[in-house]
């Protein structure tokens, strides 16, 4: 599967339609998460409804409830409203073509691959409302200290966030009824927690936001990710791949900034188990087999569409596709990992 058209990048006179409003990652999940918000964008992204159509489409919300949310979506460039003459006038909504139909793909694919669905195919509200739990989780920083491995809520209350022991403690509580972190056995009675395969997947999600703020949000030429963020993806990304046929080899991502190299990179390492099982660290490896380079466009497209082209490889190539390859699998719902290698690319949508 690919997420968002591979072609037609934005110029950036074509950037930011939502004129001033400028989106964070973190902001958007709220938004997603509030009201009948996701439900709306995943109502049109079947055509175009009239407001009275639009609110038999999205049960269980008032009215005003959906016109409130419409409008908010109206505001960030994602619905357009189109009135039809005559009395009383009739508004149409629909998604707008390239960003809302962009938003609501990146949605509905990760939907598919990550979030349960009621019997009448909608998305739950619980799984809409745990967004801001995803969002308050990547905000914080707590992702980073997780990924280092468990972490009590005294280590995570000193993270660089506002936030008091007493309201990380809380946080986490949140975290892990939304399924995001979990409670690790101890021999004490001290907690402690790790982060779960459904935070690992929820990533995917991330990436596809941060490249909709790519080309929709932030001035022509700016990434929708900091070059810390992608780094942290990448990182939480990782122990989602199991590569078998490569255990006791390792690697390393290098991620930089697209065409200003002074303002820094970032590495990621990763080493592959004796059972496959690829894990991420802070150090780098002894010998390191491949060491892939591009910049965090390039990085967060990887984790959308697959091993791009314009990765540049040092050493063993092979392996980093085949980690990348197997990482989009995962993410995106195909189950014939093994036969990845001789699969054709999905085309866009």
């Amino acid at each position: 599967m690919t997420i968002g058209q591979r072609h037609g990048e934005p110029r950036a006179a074509e950037a930011n339609p939502a004129g001033a409003v400028d989106l964070t990652a973190a902001a958007l999940l709220r938004l997603l998460s509030a009201g009948a918000t996701g439900s709306i964008v995943m109502a049109l992204g079947e055509g175009p409804l009239r407001t009275k159509e639009l609110t038999e489409r999205v049960p269980g919300y008032a009215p005003r409830t959906i016109y409130r949310y419409a409008s908010k979506l109206t505001e960030i460039g994602v619905i357009e409203r189109e009135e039809e003459p005559g009395v009383p006038s009739k508004v149409v909504h629909s998604l707008t073509d390239p960003s809302g139909l962009e938003l609501h793909q990146l949605v509905e694919g990760y939907a598919e691959a990550s979030m349960s669905r009621l019997p009448s195919g909608e998305i739950s509200s619980h799984d809409w409302g745990s967004l801001a739990l995803l969002a308050d989780l990547w905000e914080s920083g707590m992702l980073d200290e997780l990924n280092v491995g468990p972490r009590s809520p005294t280590e995570l209350a000193r993270g660089e966030h506002d936030w008091s022991f007493h309201q990380v403690s809380r946080r986490a509580g949140l975290f892990a009824i939304g399924g995001f972190i979990e409670e690790i056995p101890t021999a004490t009675r001290r907690r402690r927690y790790a982060l779960t395969e459904k935070a690992r997947r929820a990533m995917a999600l991330i990436a596809g936001i941060g490249r909709w703020r790519r080309r929709h949000v932030v001035p022509g030429g700016e990434t929708g990710l900091t070059l810390d963020e992608a780094a942290g993806l990448m990182r939480t990304l990782l122990p989602l791949v199991t590569l078998p046929e490569q255990a006791g080899k390792s690697f390393a991502l290098e991620i930089v900034a697209p065409g200003e190299e002074e303002r820094g990179e970032r590495f990621v390492w990763g080493e592959i188990g004796p059972d496959g099982t690829v894990t991420s660290c802070l150090v780098p490896p002894a010998d390191v087999d491949c060491t892939g380079r591009g910049d965090v466009t390039v990085w967060v497209d990887s984790v959308l569409d697959g091993p791009r082209e314009e990765l540049s490889k040092r050493g063993d190539a092979r392996l980093l596709d085949e980690c990348l390859r197997r990482l989009h699998a995962v993410l995106w719902g195909r189950r014939d990992v093994q036969a990845v290698d001789s699969a054709p690319a999905a085309p866009a949508r």
